[in-house]
């Protein structure tokens, strides 16, 4: 096709000399003239080429060596088994040995739970992820034949089973191993399970794993304390065919607060790493048990799908009673009015009476007379019409986060066709989409009151979304959190602050330390722009250090981990503004990587090229073999390159003299 375009150029750049030097149209005797019609020609029939702009294809040959990917472990662990030294030398030998770069294009990385290129070694990682030092490599070079030379003791804290990854068919992987192959006698907690948090007056379960390595038959004890005091003991024996136990059990939360305890078994005399046979755990035991009132004036399935929303929380409990039904609404943390009308003029009294938190739910036939003549937060037009709308997500939403909130291909719920005006300051959490269009009228909201809170579904068929989140999920977690959500702010009189801090009461070592604000203006509005800094300080050292918080999806967030196990207090605060808050946390001491006591060449050999393993001042060995290894050779590889003409500057070098030189022959001939 390109070579018809350059024809027609040809052809279009010869008639316009002619019919420019009236070669057509009228006989010429003048002899110079058919050499200005060739300069002409030319001239536009190269400026013709620039614009069809043909590529011209370049293919270069270029020679690439296999790849030598040196991957070191550096956390601690290879510390803890003193092999750090071994290792390290290992490494420089086969980064420095001359027939090897010579051969290879050699990278080095280290990894703990990271991946970095770098070539220090310090041994600090917090934990270990060896399947994606196996991964990555495969993946960021995935078109280059290469050796991955694995230098680690084979424990893994983190990440898939490494033991069961295959590599793909450009790469070999030829593992180092460090530290001592020898079983020894090992008790260890390999696991626990507990929750958080508890509340007061209520038993919380915990498990144990327990393992043991080793022939003989052991008999021991585990046992929990808190401060000293013996909170459960049970007697545990092992033996050459049974080397695990699993312990269930249930403790009791007496007291509100944070709950330190220790799991323990008792070490045998010939263990060598007594570091695993205990760990440190914590239970924030809390005092929040809420009880929520459904009242209504008819049934719907609605209310079902709350009750047993709310109820997946196990503190909150749901009664729903009819208006005619006995009933105290002084027993009730929060009340949910479903399907508002004239028959609540008696429950809407006692509720102002006293200040109670409500979230009030439309139904399918709201009074909206009586709904505008009681309140005095907003009005909804009164329209006899009904709407079937979608909700939007109103990601700025500040009283709590809607982030995982999953809401795609939920059904339309009913939603009264009137248009809702506030006359106090609204948090909208979802407003409607009607069909196809997007409109900012709010479907469901919150609102503050002087002490009480209050929110408003302006519509019905929740329990649509719940069964639509089972269909997506097989389960009703999504719909339930936010529920949630809703009630945990609604059951609380917690005033709103304009400076809310998000955090744990407590972290373990190796746990990811997150201290999360929401700020807000005057007007209760999230504020992107804020500059917040937190102060921490350690309460046995008074150690402090100043963080900034990063704004992060409408939230700002600051990651403190890599801290010692301790007591922390620290304070937040927004430096354009008098606004402080403050918290405490507690980090406990656990290190994952001090739970191993010798390597693992068993795992490391089913991912081993050939099932071949590599240890310790086997580099020339190693060597050897990679040498040799028949997919580490050089592959010649064709690199086509395209160039466009108007690149070319010799061209359009070329276009100036013809016009330079056709212009001059002209001025000399007394043409122009």
């Amino acid at each position: 096709m390109i070579w018809i375009w350059i024809a027609i150029a040809a052809l279009v750049a010869v008639l316009i000399s002619l019919i420019q030097y009236n070669y057509l149209f009228a006989r010429t005797t003048d002899k110079r003239k058919p050499w200005f019609a060739v300069l002409r020609a030319l001239t536009v029939f190269l400026i013709l080429l620039l614009f069809i702009s043909p590529k011209i294809e370049n293919n270069n040959y270029k020679t690439l060596k296999p790849q030598l990917i040196l991957m070191a472990d550096n956390s601690s662990s290879i510390k803890n088994l003193n092999v750090e030294e071994a290792l390290g030398i290992d490494l420089e030998e086969l980064k420095n040995d001359p027939e090897l770069n010579e051969k290879f294009d050699v990278l080095t990385y280290t990894f703990d739970q990271h991946i970095s290129q770098q070539d220090s070694l310090n041994f600090t990682g917090s934990s270990t992820d060896l399947s994606e030092a196996i991964l990555q490599p495969q993946q960021l070079y995935k078109d280059r034949n290469k050796a991955i030379v694995l230098l680690t003791d084979g424990n893994q804290t983190v990440g898939n089973s490494f033991q069961y990854l295959k590599t793909d068919r450009k790469t070999h992987l030829y593992p180092i191993v460090y530290g001592d192959t020898t079983k020894y006698p090992d008790l260890r907690i390999s696991q626990l399970n507990v929750n958080r948090y508890s509340y007061l007056n209520n038993e919380y379960p915990v498990e144990v794993f327990l393992n043991y390595t080793g022939d003989a038959d052991v008999n021991t004890v585990f046992k929990i304390t808190e401060n000293g005091n013996t909170l459960f003991e049970q007697a545990v024996s092992f033996s050459k065919s049974e080397k695990s136990a699993v312990l269930n059990f249930n403790l009791t939360s007496n007291s509100v607060g944070l709950h330190r305890m220790l799991a323990q078994i008792q070490w045998i005399t010939s263990e060598k790493n007594r570091e695993n046979n205990s760990r440190n755990f914590a239970v924030e035991v809390i005092d929040q048990q809420s009880k929520i009132l459904i009242l209504s004036n008819t049934f719907h399935p609605d209310m079902s799908a709350l009750k047993s929303a709310i109820e997946s929380n196990k503190q909150r409990s749901v009664e729903i009673k009819k208006l005619s039904d006995i009933y105290a609404i002084d027993d009730y943390n929060l009340v949910i009015l479903y399907g508002y009308n004239s028959a609540f003029a008696k429950a809407n009294s006692s509720i102002n009476t006293l200040g109670k938190n409500t979230w009030l739910i439309f139904g399918t036939k709201p009074d909206l007379s009586f709904l505008n003549a009681t309140n005095d937060a907003f009005k909804v037009e009164n329209y006899p019409q009904t709407d079937d709308v979608q909700p939007i997500i109103n990601n700025s939403y500040p009283n709590f986060n809607l982030e995982l909130f999953q809401y795609d291909d939920y059904p339309p719920v009913q939603s009264p066709f009137g248009q809702i005006t506030n006359d106090v300051p609204i948090d909208v959490l979802m407003y409607k989409q009607i069909g196809n269009v997007e409109t900012r009228q709010p479907l469901w909201f919150t609102y503050e009151m002087g002490t009480t809170k209050h929110a408003v579904f302006a519509g019905s068929g929740l329990w649509r979304w719940r069964s639509q989140n089972y269909l997506n999920t097989k389960d009703f977690r999504n719909f339930d959190d936010l529920i949630n959500s809703q009630i945990q702010y609604l059951a609380s009189n917690k005033k709103r602050n304009r400076l809310e801090l998000d955090f744990k009461t407590f972290y373990y070592e190796n746990e990811k330390v997150l201290i999360g604000a929401q700020y807000l203006n005057k007007n209760y509005e999230f504020m992107n722009d804020g500059v917040l800094n937190l102060k921490l300080r350690n309460s046995e050292n008074e150690e402090a250090v100043i963080r900034p918080l990063i704004l992060t999806n409408n939230n700002y967030t600051v990651d403190l981990s890599g801290l010692n196990a301790g007591d922390y207090t620290f304070t937040v605060d927004a430096a354009t503004e008098n606004l402080t808050r403050s918290g405490n946390f507690s980090i406990l001491e656990f290190d994952i990587e001090k739970q191993f006591i010798y390597s693992n060449p068993e795992g490391l050999k089913a991912v081993a090229f050939d099932s071949n393993l590599y240890y310790p001042r086997q580099i020339k060995q190693l060597k050897s073999v990679l040498m040799k290894d028949s997919l580490m050779q050089d592959v010649e590889r064709k690199e086509v390159t395209y160039q466009s003409l108007i690149d070319w500057k010799i061209l359009m070098g070329f276009i100036l003299i013809l016009l330079t030189l056709e212009w001059f022959l002209r001025k000399y001939n007394g043409l122009i």
